[in-house]
């Protein structure tokens, strides 16, 4: 049998619009405040839906997808598609609103789909590549929003206008690549597949990370401006880190899934995310674009990094699992930026904490290593770990012969 990569494609170019309608207005906020007639805080909740729909959904979507694949692939695709389409016929605040909660519903189904369909239309030696592929492309729409927005700053029809048919035409060509069956058919997850072994440290691991990225996303203006960094750079910096990390996303996962690293891919990203944290909090003016490069490299791909592991372990597990890590991701990015939001008057705190954050990281990670090091000792490659599960990390029998 052989790889279905168009359908691959296809989903990941619907998780760079989910990105796009999620990040649609916040590159544009002020204008768009003026441009409805609202507070620049109710143009924030266009965004501030996706993260708080996310952690509410992330369970739920993930079992539809384990139990109904294409059905529930083809509601979130529907979902970006009527979203977007009603932002472009009806140009007011209540249309952008509906709209968002819409393609806010839709983002836990794509995002936890894409371990699934890397499982289910890849073979066995090119999952890794796919699931970095499906990850990379949200950096990739986070990308594409923030240009959009910085190049057309007063439009804002304009700037709808784009991201909107752009999530049509995507969602479109996902309802078109649903009609390929799957390559490869996996029974249905077993009761407690969420009581994998290292499967709560690595989600300890994806919301410290998925935390510490959102609050820098969120943040990192303030936090600069404090210490005197003029605010185009800090949109440049932002823009190397998600360049990077997209770049990360390409070449980590699959040498870290062949290599069988992962555990040390996740300690590194730990570490390195603590020291770029010490020095944008101690001389940013100094040290910003240089740090920059490795965060983003390191931190984005960590995300596709964990989840190829959770494939690996055994894909009818993947759907539950993957939902979990997301919810744990998003409860993170929302806890963390919360958090810094209350230090920005002190940035060399607020980094400090940030740094301390990406120890953690690091340190799960060294559990992570010692736990799947246990299980490979006590039990050997290929059998099950206590529970009657494989460890994260630990490729079962069934999963090596598809």
């Amino acid at each position: 049998m052989s790889s279905r990569w168009p359908v691959v494609a296809a989903f990941a170019c619907l998780g760079v619009a989910t990105q796009v309608c999620w990040l649609g207005y916040a590159s544009v906020t002020t204008a768009t405040a003026r441009h409805f007639g609202v507070s620049e805080q109710a143009v924030g909740w266009l965004a501030n839906l996706f993260p708080l729909l996310f952690v509410v959904l992330a369970v739920p979507t993930g079992i539809a997808l384990d139990r109904w694949l294409r059905p529930t692939l083809a509601v979130g695709a529907l979902l970006i598609a009527v979203g977007a389409g009603l932002r472009i016929v009806e140009d007011a605040y209540w249309a952008a609103l509906v709209g968002q909660v819409l393609a806010a519903v839709a983002q836990p189904i794509l995002a936890n789909a894409i371990t699934r369909v890397a499982a289910t239309y890849l073979v066995p030696g090119h999952r890794a590549v796919g699931i970095a592929i499906g990850a990379g492309a949200t950096y990739l729409g986070m990308i594409m929003a923030t240009g959009i927005g910085t190049a057309i700053p007063d439009d804002v029809p304009l700037v709808v206008a784009i991201g909107a048919g752009f999530s049509v035409l995507t969602a479109v060509g996902g309802l078109v690549a649903l009609r390929v069956r799957p390559v490869f058919e996996h029974e249905r997850a077993p009761k407690g597949a969420l009581r994998v072994p290292g499967v709560p440290v690595l989600a300890g691991i994806v919301f410290l990370g998925m935390g510490i990225f959102v609050a820098v996303a969120t943040w990192l203006d303030p936090l600069l401006a404090k210490s005197g960094f003029p605010a185009d750079r800090s949109g440049l910096l932002l823009l190397i880190m998600l360049v990077a990390g997209v770049v990360g996303c390409v070449l980590v996962p699959p040498l870290a899934e062949r290599t069988r690293k992962e555990p040390l891919a996740l300690l590194t990203t730990g570490v390195v995310v603590a020291v770029v944290c010490l020095a944008l909090g101690m001389a940013p003016g100094a040290t910003g674009l240089v740090v920059s490069v490795p965060f983003g490299f390191t931190l984005l791909s960590a995300l596709p990094v964990a989840l190829a592991m959770v494939e690996r372990a055994h894909p009818a597990l993947a759907g539950p699992i993957t939902s979990l890590i997301w919810l744990a991701g998003n409860a993170g990015g929302v806890v963390v930026s919360l958090g810094i939001g209350f230090l920005l008057d002190a940035p060399p705190v607020a980094f400090t904490v940030l740094a301390a954050l990406g120890v953690g990281a690091a340190v799960l990670a060294r559990v992570l290593q010692h736990q799947e090091d246990q299980v490979a000792g006590a039990q050997g490659h290929h059998d099950l770990a206590p529970g009657g599960h494989p460890a994260v990390g630990e490729q079962t029998g069934a999963a090596a012969a598809d």
